[in-house]
């Protein structure tokens, strides 16, 4: 009767396992959860534009981030990431406002160096500091979308960021192509900029850049007496030395003076100077 009475339960054992195990076995067949989606980097896009067609009232750059925060009044209107100034050439930090708009602006100051074939010898050519081989030419930098912050050359414009997040430029602020014609519609000149972050002060970068202007002009003067001296030289080997038998004492003849044959070259006869004849006297006038 024991054995009766406990096959049921061990049936209902059995029928339990049995579902379990086809339960674990069909679970085990469903498709993997797809894993997360990977976080979308800032750095891959350029900026971001929400405001329509209302104004930018301020604008706030961060130079340790590299980014620019657009404002309408207090809200968030846009973004842009930027490069702004390495650290050899900082860009100035404290409160600024748009001086001045120019769409296709070009720099007066930096650019690239070519010489009179046409090559490039210096990509990151400075007037002031560097010199143009003689017949060469220089092709200033595009600084298109330019928005002035500073008396002295600083702004904002389209520019090369070979690497987002880090800095790049001279001091000026480099923007997005997207984004730098956004910025230029949507501000005025006066609209505010503020610039925090790791840099100078506008006193400090100003004293750091008499101090630069000086080395560079030190450095042009020292580039321009190199040349001549080069030139002077050039000139010189070509010249023949005043003791030199191939050719006259110090190389000028005089006038009035002739070059003297080499040695070993035989003399020209002299020329024969033959006595004019008499005139022959006229016939007496008939009267």
């Amino acid at each position: 009767m024991k054995l009766k009475n406990s096959l049921p339960p061990l049936r209902a054992a059995l029928v339990l396992g049995m579902m379990l195990l086809a339960a674990s076995c069909q679970s085990s067949r469903k498709k993997p959860a797809p894993p997360p989606e990977p976080v979308k980097e800032v750095w891959k896009y350029p900026g971001e534009w929400t405001g329509g067609n209302k104004p930018i009232t301020s604008m706030v750059i961060n130079v340790d981030a590299q980014r620019a925060m657009l404002y309408n009044g207090k809200d968030v209107v846009g973004w842009t990431y930027l490069a702004s100034g390495i650290p050899s050439f900082p860009t100035p930090t404290g409160d600024f406002k748009i001086l001045e708009k120019i769409k296709d602006k070009v720099s007066n100051l930096y650019g690239k160096g070519f010489d009179k074939n046409g090559k490039l010898v210096n990509s990151d050519f400075k007037q002031g500091r560097d010199l143009l081989p003689e017949g060469g030419h220089f092709e200033a930098a595009k600084m298109t979308y330019f928005m002035r912050l500073t008396g002295d050359g600083v702004g904002m414009h389209i520019g090369p960021i070979p690497k987002p997040g880090r800095r790049a430029s001279h001091g000026c602020i480099r923007l997005p192509s997207k984004m730098a014609p956004i910025l230029f519609e949507h501000t005025s000149v006066g609209t505010p900029v503020t610039i925090t972050g790791n840099g100078p002060d506008y006193q400090t970068y100003l004293k750091q850049s008499a101090e630069k202007a000086k080395a560079n002009a030190a450095k042009l003067a020292a580039s321009k007496k190199k040349a001549a001296e080069a030139a002077a030289a050039a000139t010189a080997a070509t010249t023949l030395a005043p003791d030199d038998p191939n050719g006259p004492k110090g190389g000028v003849t005089t006038p009035g003076e002739t070059t003297p044959p080499p040695l070993g070259t035989p003399a020209s006869p002299p020329i024969e100077v033959k006595p004019a004849e008499p005139a022959t006297p006229a016939p007496p006038a008939n009267n």
